[in-house]
């Protein structure tokens, strides 16, 4: 008898081993499933991350007919509480193509999840959407081509418009002045008249140019402050030239990088960076981050020279918490030397009204004699002289 049930049970081993890989197999079959549909999850939600909405709505625009050259993308980017809000300016070739965009755009929103608001009333050929992502904003504006803002019609007025004339400031008013004199470093002519003006008044070096360095030095040795007047991309590049080493929107983050290095290095004993030309430049948010990263990683600080109504310099600079500020008056767009003294009046007055100015001027010699026939009188006239670097915060 226990012979027999030793061989009973020794037919029952395979069969049940048989059952024990077959659960096995079935659990692994199971758990590759599930990771494999978790990871694919994960891998469509990580593909519409990288996705850009900015695709979707240029093919959508497209669809309800606008041509390329009516789609107007990211002009400008601009960071707004910490949200980067990209402009589209897109022409449409009906209202009835306005419409349907307005529909398609509601219903691609929903899909990423964001959100979507419009004007209660539509009541022109032109309006604005705006889609929020997370970490970014679209304001889109949608128009019919050819179409005009609603206006109200006025009267012409019956007699040429008078200048208001600024309020007289009481003779207590004071403020402080700065000014930052750019483009050094083009010759040496002219760097002596700049080391004999007051202390305070600052010189900017345009760099990689055959006096960049010594002219940094000189002034350094007398007592200026000294920056980097780093060239920029200007709008009517490459026939507007910034000179060598210039930051240009093309450029890949890479190179940006490298280009804004190179410059902080070739010019000596700098505290600061304000642009020279730029007018496109400082308009590109994107382009904008990387220069100020890299001044930031320097504990440099940051004057917008404002040559663009658009810039966004200043903007970026203070994401990056650099102690920036902008320009109020250029002296001598005008180089004629009773000009240049109407500047200066404006950049004392305003100093005198609002507390502080920053006036910038260049290595001319009219603007040089000008301030350095005025450099006595500065304190009589209500204003003290400062380096740029103490009015920025």
């Amino acid at each position: 008898m226990p012979q027999r049930r030793k061989k009973s049970r020794s037919k029952q081993t395979p069969q049940l081993r048989a059952l024990a890989l077959l659960a096995c197999l079935i659990v692994i079959a199971g758990a590759v499933w599930y990771f494999a549909r978790d990871r694919g999850a994960a891998t469509a939600h990580h593909a519409v991350a990288r996705a850009d909405f900015g695709d979707r709505l240029r093919t959508l625009a497209g669809r309800r007919g606008a041509r390329p050259a009516e789609i107007d993308a990211d002009d400008p980017i601009r960071r707004v509480g910490g949200v980067f809000v990209r402009t589209w300016k897109i022409s449409l070739p009906d209202q009835e193509a306005v419409r349907l965009l307005r529909g398609d755009l509601k219903a691609e929103t929903a899909t990423w999840q964001g959100r979507l608001s419009t004007p209660p009333r539509w009541e022109s050929d032109d309006g604005r959407i705006r889609v929020d992502l997370e970490g970014e904003a679209f304001d889109i504006h949608l128009r019919v081509a050819g179409g005009k803002a609603a206006s109200v019609p006025t009267k012409p007025p019956t007699a040429p418009p008078r200048p208001t004339e600024r309020p007289t400031l009481p003779a207590s008013a004071h403020g402080r002045l700065a000014i930052l004199l750019d483009d050094a470093g083009q010759n040496r002519e002219l760097v002596p008249e700049a080391a004999a003006l007051p202390e305070a008044i600052a010189v900017a070096v345009l760099p990689f140019l055959p006096h960049s360095v010594d002219t940094a030095a000189e002034l350094h040795r007398t007592g200026h402050e000294v920056w980097l007047h780093l060239p920029m991309e200007p709008r009517g590049y490459p026939k507007e030239n910034p000179g060598p080493g210039a930051i240009l929107v093309s450029m890949p983050e890479r190179e940006v990088r490298t280009t804004v290095r190179s410059a902080l290095n070739n010019v000596p004993f700098i505290v600061g960076v304000n642009n020279h030309m730029g007018s496109l430049a400082t308009e590109n948010l994107r382009t904008m981050t990387w220069v100020m990263q890299e001044i930031a990683g320097r504990g440099l600080k940051f004057l917008d020279s404002r040559t663009t109504a658009g810039t966004v310099a200043e903007e970026a600079a203070r994401a990056q918490g650099i102690p920036t500020g902008r320009r109020n008056v250029f002296l001598d767009n005008d180089g004629h030397a009773n000009a240049i003294e109407r500047q200066l009046d404006e950049a004392i007055y305003l100093a005198r009204r609002d507390g502080s100015a920053i006036a910038i001027g260049h290595m001319h010699a009219r603007t040089l004699r000008v301030l350095e026939r005025e450099a006595e009188r500065f304190s009589a006239r209500g204003v003290t002289l400062v380096p740029p670097s103490k009015l920025l915060h």
